[in-house]
């Protein structure tokens, strides 16, 4: 591949940061991952939360079995202290020495072609600041969610990211779609663009919505985000800890809501017909389901906000 024949001087280089916590052969099915990549990655920096080292051989014995102009160098740091998936991140983005920063999951699956098809937008497109491949195994949410998002997800709490991930054929002639929000999962960023943009350090856990704060971040700084249609990723989506839909909506887009947009009249009726849309939810859910369980879920996202996400599952309070 191109990519291969160019020297590491001519071209665009990448670091890619992986955080775990005790997913070992996760951790190592990543690292081959990796190295299976059509495009050379320069630098791999883990950052693992695990009590033990079990994850690091597997590491060093994918790079051992690599062709040594393949082998990237190898920064390795296990610190179990690590709060968290967005702390962990932000251990590898202020380590990350090379063009383009890669945070990937340990439980996401590349295309072998998808990270030279993202080098190759950036090569195309200096303006662009961050890139992530289209999640083509997320299939489309059932009717009743989807109607809830079109009607109630408006102005800035439209998450413009998901029906790229339901309909990303439609986008082969333009395979580079601007949206406002990226994931996490596998997100790429030029070192540049970030700057000293972090993820929120409040977020614990196997958090939920640090990826809309660190791109609204990057978007009130003028960044150009996009979804790459022609780069291909699959998520395994592990088991989260049980969350119902109603307090996980409320707390996480509550919170980067609170800490990134001005308290304008349209925002706050915004924000007002999002919860609005929820409680409806909830209510139509608790009667289908003869449980208060939706309408517990909501009084508790709601309790959380005012709280000031005070006992939050995936927050810690100031």
């Amino acid at each position: 591949m191109l990519a291969e024949r160019l020297p590491r001087t001519a071209r665009l280089t990448v670091s890619v940061v992986v955080p775990t916590k005790d997913r070992a052969p996760l951790l190592a099915q990543a690292a081959r991952r990796l190295l299976e990549q059509t495009a050379l990655v320069d630098e791999l920096i883990v950052v693992d939360q695990s009590q033990t080292d079990a994850g690091r051989d597997g590491v060093v014995e994918a790079l051992a079995a690599a062709p040594p102009e393949r082998r990237p160098a190898l920064r390795y740091v296990r610190d179990p202290a690590i709060p968290g998936a967005a702390a962990a991140r932000n251990v590898g983005l202020d380590l990350a020495a090379m063009d383009v920063v890669v945070c990937m999951d340990d439980d996401m699956a590349p295309a072998p072609d998808a990270l030279e098809r993202i080098l190759a937008h950036y090569a195309r497109d200096p303006g662009i600041a961050a890139i992530t491949p289209v999640i083509t195994n997320y299939p489309p949410p059932p009717l009743l969610r989807r109607i809830f998002t079109a009607v109630f997800c408006r102005g800035p709490l439209r998450d413009d990211r998901q029906p790229v991930y339901w309909h990303w054929r439609r986008h082969a002639r333009s395979p580079l779609v601007p949206v406002r929000v990226l994931g996490a999962g596998m997100l790429t960023v030029r070192r540049a663009a970030l700057g000293d943009v972090r993820f929120d350090s409040r977020y614990r856990g196997a958090s939920l919505g640090e990826d809309i704060d660190l791109s609204w971040s990057l978007v009130r700084r003028g960044a150009r985000l996009a979804i790459a249609t022609d780069a291909h990723v699959v998520h395994a989506r592990p088991p989260r800890p049980a969350m119902r839909h109603e307090a996980a909506m409320l707390t996480s887009w509550g919170f980067v809501f609170d800490k990134h947009q001005p308290r304008t009249l349209r925002n706050r009726l915004a924000f007002a017909w999002f919860v609005t849309g929820l409680a409806l939810g909830a209510l139509a859910a608790s009667c289908r389901s003869r449980s208060s369980a939706p309408l517990e879920s909501l009084r508790e996202g709601l309790a959380q906000r005012r709280r000031d996400y005070a006992g939050s599952r995936f927050l810690a309070p100031r």
